[in-house]
């Protein structure tokens, strides 16, 4: 593929992963009623990475960062499913038909890279996938937090705080420091009612 041929095939891959910023997550902004959307999700989750970059040693940080930015692109076709709620099944073989989908659109030695870091991602064997499919799980707790006066995904999906736990729990096995951001932001949401519980009194947003 010579040089402009190959522009052409980049700039059309970023036409096409443009529709990433409408596909929509349980989790809501602080817009009411606006959705958030994976883009959104995966920029703030990018930004949470770089605010504490001194927290992680040893780690590849540009890989984290190209990780974080990618790791939810396969769901622009094979969309995003809820861990509580949804059908999580098929779910990593789906992104892997997607990731290879999307990611042929680009000229092969960019579309392998992204193709093998995304099966890195899902894996979970280096230090980085780890890092950032913990922190990826920090987000929602962040959101929900944000939005928790007019909607939690928790309370609308009637997620229970021992569920949250269990499911957590495997992602927080030992003494890190994401480890102690998710007790923190945990307890946060205890107190502040962000996940559901059978008090009549509470609302469900």
């Amino acid at each position: 593929m010579n040089g402009i041929n190959k522009y052409i095939t980049m700039l059309d891959f970023l036409k096409e992963i443009e529709t990433f910023k409408t596909c929509e997550r349980t989790c809501h902004t602080t817009k009411i009623g606006r959705a958030e959307s994976d883009a959104e999700h995966s920029w703030h989750l990018a930004l949470f990475l770089m605010l504490f970059e001194k927290e992680f040693e040893s780690v590849d940080f540009t890989k984290l960062l190209k990780m974080a930015l990618i790791h939810d692109l396969p769901e622009l076709y094979a969309g995003d499913t809820n861990p509580y709620r949804g059908e999580t099944k098929n779910k990593e073989e789906n992104e892997e038909i997607a990731a290879r989908e999307l990611f042929s659109r680009l000229p092969d030695f960019i579309g392998e890279n992204l193709i093998s870091l995304f099966a890195e991602y899902q894996k979970q064997e280096s230090a980085e996938s780890r890092l950032v499919k913990s922190a990826d799980k920090l987000m929602p707790l962040v959101q929900n937090l944000c939005t928790n006066e007019h909607h939690s995904s928790y309370r609308k999906l009637k997620v229970k705080t021992e569920e949250v736990e269990h499911y957590m729990g495997q992602y927080f096995t030992d003494d890190s420091f994401l480890k102690k951001l998710y007790s923190i932001l945990l307890k946060e949401c205890k107190e502040k009612g962000v996940f559901y519980s059978e008090d009549s009194s509470q609302i469900i947003v």
